[in-house]
């Protein structure tokens, strides 16, 4: 019995130091730093890849992380900016207004050939006239018969005479007295359209520039085209208006023929004496951070990214492409700026910031 008392109290003897060194080794354990996978899976690895050059804070990204990140950057673009913008207008389809034409040039055929037929009837008229008044050589029949011809030709006449005026009616009413005139000219601008050398574009003035004179030049934006801008020259006033689009219609004719049929376009005043270049920044490289502008610029001499201010740009209403015009001294003409990743540009540069207030 006293052997079985002294077995049982060294078993707990035993099962106590056991317990004291698990304790102990785990304390340890804690002491030296090492953390479960947990505690390790929880740390967020943050890699900082910002730099300074000159003073000045760059982002350099490995060539891996720049190519995975899909960031794109393309030579900043020149534009030539007017503010005095027009409204949009189409490219007119002229297949009516060529129909009306080769109808008149038919009747106005006819009407010749009729008239020439006229003038000979009646010189026979003339003659047989005189035939029969020479002891009565020439029935009066004949004679009564070649005046009935010579009613009935001008009679012709007539019509052809009324559908020539009703088609130059029409062409005034739909087209204007300038396309009335261009079919008795030979040399006239029109006909170059009309050959497919230049296009016709019926343009409208915006409502609070309506009552003022068309401009003589302007510049033409194609919205479907893949021409560049196509400078337009003012032709004539159209006398019909185009009920989609508010203002005062204006016909222009353009330089080329590189325009599609019914194509709507915008355009806005060539100004010959402003030749100032404007650089222009893409919509996408358009990044904002406290309420202000900025932009990515990658640096030639070293690949590293840049953010600059667009503080006080403004925004390119007129132009081939959409954008906003920078001011002078923010960005140079030379400069590659970023089109694509500006964003992931801006959260690089700001992270590794953020995190170190957060452990502050």
């Amino acid at each position: 019995m006293k052997n079985k008392t002294t077995i049982v109290i060294v078993a707990q003897v035993i099962i106590i130091i056991i317990l004291i060194w698990i304790i102990v080794l785990l304390g340890n354990k804690n002491i030296t730093g090492i953390q479960s996978d947990e505690d390790e899976a929880d740390e967020e690895i943050i890699i900082d890849y910002t730099t300074v050059v000159d003073g000045i804070k760059q982002i350099q990204l490995p060539t891996s992380v720049e190519t995975n990140s899909n960031i794109q950057y393309e030579k900043i673009k020149k534009t030539q900016i007017n503010q005095k913008k027009l409204n949009y207008g189409m490219v007119q389809n002229l297949g009516p207004l060529i129909s009306k034409r080769t109808n008149l040039a038919r009747v106005n055929h006819q009407i010749k050939k009729v008239r020439n037929k006229i003038r000979i009837e009646k010189k026979q008229l003339v003659a047989l006239s005189a035939l029969n008044e020479d002891n009565k050589n020439i029935s009066d029949l004949t004679i009564s018969k070649k005046e009935i011809e010579i009613s009935d030709l001008e009679n012709q006449l007539n019509i052809y005479m009324n559908e020539e005026t009703g088609i130059l009616s029409s062409i005034r009413q739909e087209w204007g007295d300038f396309f009335v005139r261009a079919t008795k000219n030979k040399n006239d601008p029109l006909n170059k359209i009309l050959k497919n050398k230049n296009q016709l574009i019926s343009l409208s003035i915006t409502q609070s520039l309506r009552e003022e004179l068309p401009p003589r030049n302007i510049v033409i934006i194609p919205s479907i085209s893949s021409s560049p801008e196509i400078k337009g020259e003012f032709l004539s006033s159209a006398p019909m208006v185009n009920p989609s689009i508010v203002g005062k219609n204006f016909f222009y004719v353009t330089d080329n023929n590189k325009l599609k049929i019914g194509e709507r376009i915008s355009a806005y005043v060539a100004q010959p004496n402003d030749q100032q270049n404007y650089l222009l920044v893409p919509n996408s490289s358009v990044v904002w951070s406290n309420g202000q502008p900025w932009a990515y610029i990658r640096i030639k001499s070293n690949g590293n990214f840049e953010r600059r201010s667009l503080q006080g740009m403004r925004e390119a209403e007129n132009g081939s492409e959409n954008g906003w015009i920078v001011p002078k001294g923010k960005i140079n003409v030379d400069d590659e700026i970023v089109t694509n990743g500006a964003q992931l540009l801006l959260s690089e540069e700001f992270k590794y910031q953020i995190k170190n207030e957060n452990e502050d």
